[in-house]
């Protein structure tokens, strides 16, 4: 009998050990951002170092879903999935750094857009100081090359390639795939936009008729596009629904200019999109 007790306990810790489960998840949870759509952080930023991307719930089977602690995409590579939710970490610096809206800081959201993407890939400091002295650096060097107050979606891209030594192209079939396309293969998106379209309630009533703003990630629960939204302080981490966004880009035209844009005019543009990354080697 003491013999059949103790195998019986031997097999009872068998059996015990051999039910215990792992209860790790194979993704991460992404965590919260605050429930504020958009951030009051102050402009002095630093920009960090050209990160990868926070990821979650990427469209894979279960058994080949990656940790969180490893990126899905690379700067360089096609991802083989495209994420629900999918946020670069960029450093965020209105398009008046210290809230002087004057002429030129209202006609710079271009500029700041730029400016903007090249600190990242080039992974140098964005702050206040380092935004304002590069909109006016720029913009003396537009006027030197004899480019006007605003910029086509074009001339960006070529202000991209050729001044700041960056991989930019314009993308003219727009829409919310192409988009997220561009981001989860590791490109910011700069869109030009017909402003007063977007009905932003942190512009200046009645807005811009002509805008642009730097888009770093996208959510697909809230069907939200995440943006570097430079034409306001509180633009950091800015979100427009898919739609909206896209129902709003459209492309400055400077012979439609020329007598003064009108609403419009601008609404009837054509839509385009400019990818950003930096040169293979």
């Amino acid at each position: 009998m003491k013999f059949k007790a103790i195998l019986v306990t031997i097999l009872m810790v068998i059996l015990t050990v051999g039910c215990q489960s792992d209860n790790r998840d194979l993704v991460e949870p992404l965590q919260e951002n605050s429930t504020s759509l958009v951030s009051t952080a102050t402009p002095d930023i630093v920009n960090s170092p050209a990160e990868k991307p926070v990821v979650a719930d990427v469209s894979e089977s279960p058994s080949e879903l990656p940790t969180q602690s490893k990126s899905v995409v690379s700067q360089h590579e096609p991802s083989l999935s495209t994420p629900k939710n999918l946020e670069y970490q960029l450093a965020f610096v209105s398009q008046a750094p210290f809230g002087v809206w004057d002429e030129l800081h209202k006609e710079a959201c271009e500029e700041a857009s730029m400016i903007t993407v090249v600190k990242y890939f080039k992974s140098e400091i964005l702050n206040a100081h380092t935004m304002e002295q590069g909109i006016l650096d720029l913009v003396s060097w537009e006027k030197s090359q004899g480019y006007q107050v605003d910029l086509t979606a074009q001339e960006v891209v070529d202000i991209l390639n050729s001044h700041f030594d960056l991989a930019a192209e314009l993308i003219t079939v727009v829409d919310v795939s192409v988009v997220k396309d561009q981001l989860t293969n590791g490109k910011l998106v700069i869109v030009p936009l017909a402003g007063r379209v977007l009905n932003n309630p942190y512009f200046q009533n009645p807005g811009p008729i002509y805008h642009m703003l730097v888009i770093r990630g996208f959510d697909d629960q809230s069907a939200e596009f995440i943006t570097n939204e430079v034409g306001t302080r509180r633009g950091d981490g800015f979100r427009y629904a898919y739609g909206h966004l896209i129902n709003s880009i459209h492309d400055w035209d400077h012979d439609l200019a020329k007598d003064g844009m009108t609403d419009n005019e601008i609404s009837g543009t054509p839509k385009a999109i400019i990818s950003v990354g930096t040169k293979i080697d």
